[in-house]
């Protein structure tokens, strides 16, 4: 019914608008003209030249995306019309848009923004962070953007100039909107006919709009002063076969369409437009009829491009649309259809913006990390109570085996999908990153940094500890904020300092490999759901344990299985070193939290990169304003639970496979165990107000250190060393 408007609208006019748009149930999208008329372009909008002028060069820069790979100027490029022209758009790496890229010249008129109408015109700053934090197109968490624009000294001066404060999300999506409303065109020559100059058209335009509001009709839906009644309309516009023959685009089609509450997406064939948004059937492969303003500029046409030309445009419609539009031939003549081009073309097109497109980003700064004495002496009171000495466990053998919860049992099939999965870049927002990249095999299943790599485009704040023997821990994180490998894999994964991923978009790429469909089926008895993928890579990563090292044979009884030197490294260890009052039991490890005064990582003084993360991860993890502002030290274990006494405690860490673990600590500072061992020797660390009152100086003389650096190496055996497995490929799915 709702395909048949244009002529409804034509016979009934003011009424029938009404009756429809009373059909129209809870959508955004609602009928607010019959007027079949056109009307000269609105004046452009007064504009606040100072955020425009920040806008535009944050427009162009690739640091408003996750990777800092693309743009905004990406899918809407100045020289393309401000879109991309290509039938379907680019996206974020990893990822292919399902439609095409709307120019954004004259959007500062808009009633809806997307073909689909699921933003209202009026909140353009809305649109911004919508493009910005979708995954398939910028992909991108606001609070690091914040602290991007914050560690750019000219971007701070900007927006102190146009908003007289510091940098912050809200402001970088007004001011990139501020700019997109200076991308207005002007005297088109369709708007000065209207205004009375007779001479304003050519002949054959002039004969083409004389066909464009009768003969052809096209003013029934492409009408006011933008040329769009703002209103859903199907076609019967053939797909694009790359919708669904090209998997990435298919994988972001469902994945959108499921954020939106879309029963049964997985089996979408078609773009099913505005009825994804408003789920009135009516609506399906309905989308809102785009404006005509510029339409000489902006091919391909459509929202899934197939229409290379205006020519192509005008048989279609001319044809009566595609099957079961019920649209009307128009029996236009050749001449009448070139006539009708040319008036598209050329009265439909004015004078284009004028921008003068930045040839290179404003640089980071290094910035003061926190403020002057904001460190561990000015937030530890002297009252907080120190560490007290805890029973400890004694050490032994490690298990044999790992520890198996209840709700994940283990298989060899689930172990081989999450060997799979553990090693698939799919998993990470642009599928540059698996868990092996900073987990990597041959990098003692950590990453050999002192601080973490990350995801592209960031820098980790921590180091990033082994996975080996992790099946053991309760705790896991240097501040144990998770306590099982359930958890985890996905606060990696989908940390925007780490895998950046997204659940519904990696969900919907497992279920684009046939492989894997076929395992998770075998597995988990159901196609892959991302619960069961970090099921599956738990289980694998349980298999990845040490039970066997020279220390667990003696503890077994051979006493032969580590030389002399080594017993009396243990000797010390469990005596005049008091190593055992935290590492202890089989895993070495009390997995209590203590506070060492580990001494600070210079490299945060340095890396604008790491600054930042160190900047968003305090204001993630929800401190104070004042600590926001002033601390310059990692809080850990403060970040979980705001108690000042937790201030800068850490997860006791295992001491087993130390001998490749290197770098050492919360944040790397050591990369010799001969450093740590120094620095237990000297009591930890010094000027600090307190430390944890299980350390002291403890008088150990070189031979002694020795002894017991022997003892800590008994604690690793032969590395553990996994060839990284071929991974299955994507293909069509039917």
């Amino acid at each position: 019914m709702r395909r048949r408007v244009s002529l409804l609208l034509m016979l009934a006019g003011p009424l029938a608008a009404a009756i429809w748009a009373l059909g129209f149930p809870g959508s955004a999208i609602a009928s607010t003209a019959s007027c079949t008329e056109l009307a000269p372009m609105p004046p452009a909008p007064s504009v606040n030249e100072a955020a425009a002028e920040l806008g535009r060069q944050l427009f162009f820069d690739v640091r408003l995306s996750g990777n800092v790979a693309i743009s905004c100027a990406t899918c809407h490029d100045p020289t393309k019309a401000w879109g991309d022209d290509k039938p379907l758009a680019e996206a974020y790496p990893g990822s292919l848009h399902f439609r095409n890229s709307k120019s954004l010249l004259n959007t500062t008129h808009n009633r809806f923004y997307f073909w689909d109408g699921h933003m209202g015109g009026d909140d353009p700053a809305s649109m911004v962070r919508n493009e910005i934090t979708e995954t398939h197109i910028l992909n991108l968490d606001g609070r690091i953007l914040q602290e991007r624009m914050a560690q750019v000294p000219a971007y701070v001066a900007l927006f102190d100039k146009a908003y007289g404060g510091e940098p912050s999300f809200g402001k970088t999506l007004k001011a990139v909107a501020e700019f997109q409303k200076t991308l207005v065109t002007r005297d088109a020559p369709l708007d000065r006919h209207l205004g009375g100059d007779e001479n304003a058209l050519s002949a054959q335009a002039g004969n083409g709009l004389e066909l464009f509001t009768g003969k052809a009709g096209c003013s029934n839906c492409h009408n006011g002063p933008m040329l769009t009644d703002w209103q859903p309309h199907g076609h019967g516009l053939a797909e694009h076969p790359d919708v669904v023959g090209d998997p990435l685009r298919h994988i972001t089609l469902r994945a959108v369409n499921k954020f939106l509450g879309l029963l049964n997406y997985e089996n979408l064939k078609t773009d099913p437009g505005v009825f994804g948004v408003t789920k009135e059937e009516t609506d399906r492969g309905a989308f809102v009829t785009p404006t005509l303003r510029e339409v000489g500029r902006t091919a391909p046409y459509m929202h899934n491009g197939t229409l290379a030309t205006l020519e192509d445009v005008v048989a279609f419609y001319n044809g009566g649309g595609g099957p079961d539009s019920g649209l009307p031939r128009l029996e236009l003549s050749s001449s009448e259809q070139a006539d009708l081009v040319t008036f598209l073309k050329e009265g439909l097109s004015g004078k284009l913006p004028e921008v003068e497109i930045p040839t290179s980003s404003p640089e980071y700064g290094i910035l003061p990390l926190g403020r002057p004495g904001g460190d561990l002496a000015d937030l530890i009171h002297p009252e907080i109570e120190l560490d007290e000495p805890a029973a400890t466990e004694p050490l032994a053998a490690l298990p044999l085996t790992a520890p198996i919860p209840a709700d994940n049992p283990q298989t060899d099939a689930k172990v081989e999908l999450g060997k799979l999965l553990f090693f698939d870049t799919r998993l990470g927002g642009d599928t540059s990153v698996a868990c092996s990249t900073c987990h990597d095999p041959t990098l003692a299943w950590g990453e050999g940094n002192d601080v973490s790599r990350g995801y592209p485009g960031t820098i980790h704040w921590r180091n990033s500890q082994t996975i080996v023997n992790s099946a053991f821990y309760k705790k896991l994180f240097w501040a144990g904020s998770v306590t099982s490998l359930e958890e985890q894999t996905p606060s990696a994964a989908k940390g925007g300092a780490t895998g950046n991923g997204e659940s519904e978009m990696v969900e919907e790429r497992l279920r684009q490999i046939p492989e894997y469909v076929k395992r998770f089926k075998d597995v988990f008895g159901a196609r892959p759901h991302i619960e069961d993928a970090w099921k599956a890579i738990a289980a694998f990563e349980r298999t990845i344990i040490q039970p066997d090292t020279p220390f667990d044979d003696f503890m077994r009884g051979d006493r032969d299985a580590i030389n002399d030197a080594a017993k009396r490294g243990l000797a010390i260890f469990e005596g005049k070193g008091g190593c055992w009052q935290c590492h202890s039991g089989a895993l070495l490890s009390d997995e209590r939290f203590h506070r060492l005064g580990v001494p600070e990582n210079p490299v945060f003084e340095e890396d604008p990169l790491r600054q930042i993360t160190w900047r968003f991860e305090n204001y993630a993890k929800g401190v104070s304003e004042e600590l926001y502002r002033t601390t310059r030290t990692d809080l850990g274990l403060y970040y979980r639970s705001k108690r000042d006494e937790h201030i800068g405690k850490f997860r006791t860490p295992s001491l087993r496979y130390t001998k490749y673990t290197m770098p050492y600590m919360h944040n790397g500072a050591f990369f010799t165990l001969e450093e740590v061992v120094d620095f237990y020797n000297e009591g930890g660390g010094q000027g600090l107000p307190v430390t944890s009152s299980l350390l002291r100086p403890l008088g150990l003389s070189d031979d002694e250190k020795g002894d017991l650096l022997t003892f800590l190496e008994t604690l690793s055996g032969e590395e553990i060393l996994v060839d990284a497995p071929e991974l299955p490929p994507y293909e069509v799915m039917n």
